[in-house]
């Protein structure tokens, strides 16, 4: 049934828009539109083949100092899958090796593999909050998407991270504007659009 459970609120974030960004979080700045980028959540298993999950991710140029930003949304900076994801690694790997996390992740019906699960374990990330749930010690950031079915959310924007804030983990996205200079995201933006999924 956790697997089910799990699959059904990750589904269901599927094609949704992030679009809040208050202000520039370099100056503080108004903002404008800039673009909205597709980004990769994490990839399932399901009965018929693997499964990509994307969503939206919408940015914002600053009329201040130019510098890009995306809107509020489940992803840690500089990583490739989404936040609960990465808090699932994190978590799963303070108690057993990364190999066995992978396991347990991928048997919840998310395809990951150990080199990701070490690599995103072995990072300076906070440690997420958990709590046990149907005998397994899981994040709350994963455990808060299982309050949604599939067709719970409506077609179009998410303002923030409201699906979120039953977790108690700050709002992500906020603290992870990306700084690079823009020439060299751009170049990233156009690297990533190449890549048919990301790879770890």
């Amino acid at each position: 049934m956790l697997p089910t459970v799990i699959q059904a609120g990750i589904a269901n974030l599927e094609g949704q828009n992030f679009t809040s960004l208050d202000a520039c979080p370099s100056c503080g700045g108004a903002l404008a539109g800039y673009d909205t980028k597709q980004r990769f959540f994490i990839t399932l298993a399901e009965p018929g083949g693997d499964r990509d999950i994307f969503v939206f991710v919408r940015r914002f140029r600053c009329r201040a100092c130019n510098m890009v930003s995306p809107a509020v949304a489940p992803f840690y900076p500089d990583t490739r899958i989404g936040a609960p994801i990465v808090d699932l690694c994190v978590t799963l790997s303070q108690e057993i090796n990364s190999s066995h996390a992978a396991k347990i992740i991928n048997a919840l019906g998310i395809v990951i593999d150990r080199g990701t699960v070490r690599n995103y374990a072995s990072r300076a990330f906070a440690t997420p909050q958990a709590t046990e749930f149907f005998g397994f010690l899981l994040p709350v950031s994963i455990i808060s998407l299982t309050m949604f079915t599939p067709g719970s959310f409506q077609p179009g924007p998410v303002t923030g991270t409201e699906m979120f804030t039953p977790t108690g983990r700050p709002a992500t996205g906020r603290a992870f504007p990306h700084r690079l200079p823009l020439e060299e995201r751009n170049n990233r933006d156009e690297q990533e659009k190449k890549e048919k999924r990301p790879l770890e």
